[in-house]
């Protein structure tokens, strides 16, 4: 059976194109909805979900490390549903930007800072991923139920080690994201009042030095996915194990014989 290790693999070096094809689409959809006016109470709606954040950020670090990563993963485990995950995505796509256009209000910033100030910090760059991850293998679970139909359940079985992999994947991502968010929200109440208090945002940037050792041991995983993922999903499917057939028994091929007796003794009878 595939280690886990190995379906890692194939998911970060096969499945890598659609991932970065959906990563970069939540930046579109993202800047794009938040520059967009609100539809008829539909900012007082928003309004309401923002002012539900105060017991968040009001709670201790170890709190708002599990707040955060909770409501992060309960989004992520809902694009995880067949075909369907996607529509979910799209969805968190839209109440992300929306609240981000609520910050920018309430603050007096606009819309534009507020982006700014959301894309400059590197748990963006930790969550995003995540949750193109669970909209991709919504996509591939699909087709995992689509190729177990027509060729065989040993295929969707296949896939939903895959599914389990994701799982532990994206858990494992936004625990990291939550801890870079609550440090970079404790670096900003620590130093909103400390001078230069125009500087209490810009001293949130210096979390990405830690992300840079986590970013350069992605690249290099993701290399080493991208040289193996093809073979490992090649030997590991379940067509080329039906293929090649069950492994021979030792006890068919009878008895060990010399050159003599696999041509036929001189004293032997006929």
């Amino acid at each position: 059976m595939t280690s886990f290790l190995d379906l890692l693999r194939i998911i970060v070096g096969r499945r890598w194109p659609l991932i970065a094809f959906l990563f970069a689409l939540e930046f579109v959809v993202v800047i794009y909805v938040a520059n967009v006016p609100f539809f008829p109470t539909e900012l007082s709606n928003y309004e309401t979900q923002y002012n539900n954040l105060g017991p968040v950020i009001n709670a201790s670090a170890t709190g708002q490390v599990a707040a955060i990563f909770t409501n992060n993963f309960k989004v992520a485990s809902v694009e995880l549903i067949p075909a369907l995950g996607l529509g979910v995505f799209g969805l968190s796509l839209y109440e992300t930007a929306r609240i981000i256009e609520v910050i920018g209000i309430v603050k007096g910033v606009g819309a534009g800072f507020a982006l700014v100030n959301l894309f400059a910090l590197p748990s963006t760059w930790l969550e995003l991923p995540a949750y193109a991850i669970a909209a991709t293998e919504s996509v591939y679970l699909a087709y995992g139920a689509y190729l177990g139909l027509k060729r065989g359940r040993r295929w969707f079985f296949r896939e939903v080690w895959f599914l389990v992999a994701n799982i532990v994947l994206i858990a494992g991502v936004l625990v990291v994201a939550a801890v870079f968010e609550v440090t970079e929200i404790q670096i900003e109440a620590m130093t909103a009042s400390a001078p230069p208090q125009d500087l209490s945002h810009a001293y949130a940037l210096l979390t990405w030095l830690p992300f840079a050792l986590v970013l350069a041991g992605v690249i290099v995983f993701w290399r080493r996915a991208r040289r193996d993922a093809r073979a490992l999903e090649e030997r590991d499917s379940p067509e080329t194990a039906h293929d090649a057939g069950p492994p021979p028994v030792v006890g068919d091929l009878g008895p060990p014989q010399d050159e003599k007796g696999a041509a036929g003794s001189p004293t032997s009878s006929p």
